[in-house]
């Protein structure tokens, strides 16, 4: 592997994507001539789905690159599969809050 120890995977992972979504929160507004103006709630909800599919295309990256066999024996892979679940969790949740804000605004502009 990389020689990092399996049992960090998981930190890592989580991290990395809590990194990006309050890296995407924290620099979350736009300078416009002075004055500083908050993006729409679409499209925060959009960059954290971003994040979020970044993360879990990472984790599956690192549980594909595992040594074989890709099978439960392996506690490597199981380690860096069950963190690609966890992370596919996160990305499918913030889709659904993705969803749950664009059906909110569009009720709201009827």
């Amino acid at each position: 592997m990389n020689g990092r120890p399996v049992e960090r995977v998981d930190e890592t992972s989580g991290q990395f994507l809590q990194s990006l979504i309050a890296g995407t929160e924290a620099g979350s507004t736009v300078s416009t001539g002075g004055k500083r103006q908050a993006p729409s709630v679409i499209d925060a909800a959009k960059q954290r789905v971003d994040a979020a599919r970044r993360a879990a295309d990472n984790s599956l990256d690192r549980a594909k690159a595992a040594p074989k066999p890709h099978e439960i024996s392996n506690p490597a892979f199981v380690a860096l599969f069950e963190a690609h679940q966890r992370d596919r969790e996160m990305l499918f949740e913030a889709m659904r809050a993705l969803e749950r804000v664009q059906s909110g605004s569009v009720s709201h502009a009827r």
